[in-house]
């Protein structure tokens, strides 16, 4: 094991601009494995635990990219001539072809002899970021040596494939080995644009090496999760949960609602160690079933799940009826239920995708299962695009159930705060937000009515007394006013002087 003094000396010097007086980690010897990051101090859930900023940077520059960023400033270009005019074979903008940075690059891949240097070559762009290391002082190469490196027989593959870029590639071998082992330890400890991964922290474009994230354990439940800063691609690192002083901080290396299986394959395959967290020696993953499937026997209703055994290929036991099931049996149900679903998620109807979720899904496969989590995963992302031909009450209902249940389900795992659960409270609080408010649009249209239909019950009252008493008054006038028609008029009163 390298020695843990050693790489803090080399980490303080890296990390000098984020120079804190009462930091709140420090290297020392790891119960996970060799070395780690520990808690000097307890830390409370989203503190920030330490920034890093990027010993190596570079474009990620995989085949199927656009080519034209600035391998300096990263930033996109107009899609013709970006290429540096110096013949290097480097994309660069009109700023940062004068920069100190891009000299250094130029010279050494100019005295290298590109073959093609006006046409950009993902190959060439890719190296850049391993090139690099040959210009670092040597604290900076001592602390890529002190970094964990998987050397095996393919990481020297990307410097052989770039020598046949170039005319003049170095035969020096001490050169060659400073990139063969900056290859190793990238691909151990570095990001290589994580667009593609469903963790738990943020996407990140490019390629580059943090030494001090580079080293911070795996566990597939961490306390910790990252950002970038945008205009400085610096890294920060909080606390996803509280973290008792001595305490390892942990990140993931893997997807979150990935199945033990799966997990233990890609870290044994890709990283070249075995986990065994907690959630790694439970085969209910914390009663979350991410790997979970039904029982065969179509007389129970009970849950399979592999066994804890570290193979490739376990055995599945039934949490009920406790049956047994080869893992081929199980995959089968799987793949069954993969293919359907992942067939209405490739399909255009987001709705007909929700309505089998909600639907039909659940007969054949459980909603805790990694597939179905995957598919709600991929609903939200679309709904966060346009609803498409969901209707509004549709895709706000939908909203509101996937987030609960991813989010429950994040909580049965034990994660703490990370930009997915940030995400997913935040889009539960504006659809709770809009329901409420339409409630309370409805409650009020409710309560505007009942006015209404009271002040209309009120005025029919009213108008009923009116007609009533008018008609009162026609029966009181009638008596009085009318004569019989039949009889003669009254002779008039004769005076009694006319008489005498």
């Amino acid at each position: 094991m390298i020695c843990p003094k050693r790489t803090s000396e080399l980490l303080d010097l890296h990390l000098a601009p984020f120079k804190d007086k009462d930091p709140a980690w420090e290297i020392g010897v790891s119960k996970i494995a060799g070395r780690g990051v520990v808690a000097t101090r307890s830390l409370k859930r989203g503190e920030i635990i330490f920034r890093d900023s990027p010993l190596l940077i570079g474009l990620a520059a995989h085949e199927e990219d656009s080519l034209n960023a600035c391998s300096v400033c990263l930033k996109m270009l107009p899609d013709t001539r970006f290429m540096c005019r110096q013949g290097c074979g480097l994309p660069v903008c009109s700023l940062c072809a004068k920069k100190k940075q891009h000299k250094s690059d130029c010279d050494l891949f100019k005295s290298w002899g590109p073959n093609e240097p006006d046409v950009a070559n993902s190959v060439i762009i890719r190296l850049l970021c391993v090139a690099r290391a040959i210009n670092l002082s040597k604290e900076q190469r001592d602390l890529i040596y002190c970094l964990q490196a998987n050397l095996d027989n393919n990481h020297r593959t990307e410097v052989r494939n770039a020598a046949k870029c170039f005319k003049n590639f170095p035969t020096d071998k001490k050169l060659i080995e400073i990139m063969n082992r900056t290859v190793a330890v990238l691909r151990t400890n570095g990001f290589d644009k994580t667009t593609d991964r469903t963790n738990d922290n943020q996407e990140f474009n490019y390629r580059a090496l943090y030494p001090l994230f580079g080293v911070v354990n795996h566990d597939c439940i961490p306390n910790a999760y990252y950002t970038f800063e945008e205009k400085t691609n610096n890294m920060i690192v909080r606390a996803a949960v509280d973290i008792p002083e001595g305490f390892e901080v942990t990140t993931t290396y893997t997807k979150l609602f990935t199945g033990n299986i799966a997990r233990h394959l890609f870290l044994k395959m890709k990283k070249s160690f075995t986990c065994k967290c907690s959630r790694c020696s439970d085969p209910t993953e914390k009663g979350a079933f991410i790997s979970g499937l039904y029982c065969r026997d179509t007389n129970c209703t009970g849950l399979v799940v592999p066994e804890i055994t570290g193979l490739p290929h376990p055995n599945w036991n039934c949490l009920v009826c406790k049956q047994k099931s080869t893992h081929a049996q199980m995959m089968k149900s799987q793949d069954f239920a993969s293919g359907a679903i992942n067939a209405k998620v490739n399909s255009n109807s987001l709705r007909t995708l929700v309505q089998y979720l909600n639907e039909k899904s659940d007969s054949f496969i459980p909603s805790s299962n990694y597939v179905v989590i995957d598919a709600k995963m991929s609903v939200l992302q679309r709904l966060q695009q346009g609803r498409e031909d969901c209707s509004e009450e549709l895709a706000h209902n939908t909203r509101l159930r996937y987030s609960r249940d991813i989010t429950q389900l994040m909580d049965k795992l034990g994660l703490g705060d990370s930009l997915l659960r940030t995400h997913l409270e935040e889009l539960l609080r504006r659809e709770e937000e809009r329901r409420a408010k339409r409630l309370a649009d409805e409650a009020e249209k409710q309560r505007k009515l009942a006015e209404l239909q009271a002040k209309a019950a009120e005025a029919d009252k009213l108008l009923e007394v009116l007609q009533k008493e008018q008609s009162e008054q026609s029966e009181q006038a009638e008596p009085a006013g009318t004569a019989d028609p039949g009889t003669a008029p009254a002779a008039p009163p004769v005076a009694t002087a006319e008489l005498a």
